[in-house]
């Protein structure tokens, strides 16, 4: 067995790298590959790379990554055809989010600090109740904001709004709520009296025109508005109209 030991190799003018044109064989445990060149090209295949090493490149291209931790990015990220996006926490873009296809769906309340400017129509559900509002009073506004009874009136009543948390709690002190009740009198219902989560205590009712109704209309359909305005804590002014629509 041959031996030859040094501490750098060279091509023949000593200005480069020597040439293996047969490639080199060798045993070892542990091997260690130091190099220093002025000017070098390497193609190099990197597959099967286990281990935990840190590795720093300028640029990756690949197909598919999957990663089992966190993904850093310094820098800009951009990317396209991304088909869902999961954010367990608060997705921040500071230039504005823009959709172009399907629209926006939420779950739970949307806040806009600076004001919200629709630019087509503007639709908003109502909850049709196949009963007389006197029959069911009570207005749950996870139902939605506007209530429509489509029953003929037999009897007064005094509406009842709340949710699953409660007004009082929806409400921050200085925030308000509009809130539509439309029902048939049929010559028998009118509601002189209004409830916030179930109570009639620390409500200020304000009537347009001066005064509750007291008498039912006829026919058609009333229209009944209530602008609620939480002033303190369990403390509401009401603003309510009535109008008849024949």
């Amino acid at each position: 067995m041959s031996r030859v030991r040094a501490d750098r190799f060279t091509n023949r003018a000593g200005t480069g790298a020597p040439e293996f044109p047969y490639g080199l064989t060798g045993t070892a445990t542990t091997a260690t590959l130091a190099t220093t060149a002025t000017t070098a090209t390497t193609a190099t295949n990197a597959e099967g790379l286990t281990g935990s090493p840190n590795i720093t490149v300028n640029n990756v291209t690949g197909v598919a990554a999957t990663f089992s931790g966190n993904v850093i990015v310094g820098g800009t990220l951009s990317y396209e055809d991304v088909t869902n996006i999961d954010a367990v926490g608060v997705v921040t873009a500071q230039s504005g989010v823009r959709v172009t296809g399907a629209g926006i769906t939420v779950t739970g309340i949307s806040t806009f600090h600076s004001g919200a400017d629709f630019n087509s129509i503007l639709i908003e559900e109502v909850n049709i109740v196949a009963n007389k509002l006197s029959a069911a009073p009570s207005l749950n506004l996870d139902d939605g904001m506007v209530h429509y009874f489509t029953t003929n009136e037999t009897t007064t009543a005094n509406p009842n709004v709340f949710s699953t948390v409660g007004i009082n709690t929806e409400l921050a002190t200085g925030e308000t709520i509009s809130v539509s009740v439309l029902s048939k009198p049929n010559n028998a219902g009118y509601f002189p009296r209004f409830r916030i989560d179930d109570k009639l205590t620390g409500i200020t009712t304000y009537w347009n025109g001066g005064s509750a109704p007291a008498a039912a209309n006829a026919s058609g359909v009333d229209v009944n508005t209530y602008q609620i305005i939480k002033t303190a804590d369990a403390t509401f002014d009401v603003l309510a109209n009535s109008t008849n629509f024949a």
